[in-house]
């Protein structure tokens, strides 16, 4: 018998030992219990994931949202600049609405059906004309600095929470400070390590 044979009829062998072995297992009574259990949980995991999604939903649904710009990109070809709006409370980013659906992670599908499901309600969420805030900023940071003011001042209106956030933000931007310091600030304010966002160029795309 040739090498190539002999090892196909080897893994041929050791797959009918596995599943002799596998239908001896299956009349145990504490493995039937393993399977039926892992059942109930793979249900109850995607039980979890809609829940979560509907979860979310209500926030976005309950949110008196302040947008802010959360991505520009400029085509200098065509003189046109195509602009994202996020939400500071929620999170909320009009971006994933025009993303694949199935390349986003899942927070960013919910994010992508739910501004489908608006915009077939014809309900427009986000428009550039209707920005409240008028700052270019990366949305996690926003998102880490209203956060971080929420924290501090858990009563604080809406009003007085966003002069607090501009001032937040132009401190960041205006003062100077290390790579340290920058590292720091980042870890405080509970960023993604290896933040590196903190200025308006830095969402905007030529």
């Amino acid at each position: 018998m040739n090498n190539a044979k002999k090892k196909y009829e080897e893994i041929l062998e050791k797959g009918r030992k596995i599943v002799d072995e596998m239908d001896l297992l299956e009349k145990d009574d504490k493995v039937k219990r393993y399977l039926e259990l892992k059942e109930e949980i793979d249900d109850l995991y995607n039980k979890k994931l809609e829940a979560y999604k509907d979860v979310k939903f209500e926030e976005y649904d309950s949110c008196n949202h302040k947008f802010i710009y959360s991505k520009i990109e400029i085509d200098r070809y065509e003189g046109r600049s195509y602009k994202s709006c996020g939400c500071i409370k929620c999170g909320l980013n009009t971006n994933a609405l025009y993303l694949r659906s199935d390349w986003l992670p899942y927070t960013q599908q919910i994010m992508h059906d739910y501004l489908n499901k608006k915009r077939e309600e014809k309900i427009y969420i986000g428009a550039s004309s209707i920005v409240d805030i008028d700052v270019v900023c990366d949305l996690d940071l926003a998102c880490a600095i209203y956060s971080k003011i929420k924290e501090v001042h858990p009563d604080i209106d809406d009003e007085t929470a966003i002069k607090y956030f501009e001032i937040a933000l132009d401190n960041i931007r205006n003062i100077k400070v290390s790579d340290e310091r920058k590292e720091n600030r980042a870890k405080r304010l509970s960023l993604y390590n290896g933040f590196k966002k903190w200025n308006k160029q830095d969402v905007i795309s030529d």
